[in-house]
């Protein structure tokens, strides 16, 4: 019976330990991911986000100090002021 103990102990962790390993916080990467899927307006801004699509943003982002005042859009979403935004697919 003794001879038996270190095989249930073996079967014990094969089993135990994938089930650990589905549970494990995700990393950085995989929120970045989660971020680039979230759904985008023509304009490549998270469609919630988006002064052009949703004008009535304009106050909150206006309110945050976040605005360009000669492209009428947030200083963060401005891809003309900030060509590296275009890279992003911003437009």
């Amino acid at each position: 019976m003794r001879s038996l103990h270190p095989l249930f102990v073996l079967v014990a962790l094969l089993t135990v330990s994938p089930a650990l390993a589905e549970e494990a916080p995700k990393s950085p990467e995989k929120s970045q991911t989660a971020e680039a899927e979230k759904p985008r307006c023509e304009h490549g801004v998270q469609k919630s986000l988006c002064t052009r699509c949703n004008p009535k943003l304009a106050a909150v982002f206006k309110a945050k100090g976040d605005w360009c005042p000669e492209h009428e859009r947030p200083e963060s979403q401005c891809s003309l002021c900030h060509p590296d935004l275009a890279k992003k697919g911003v437009k």
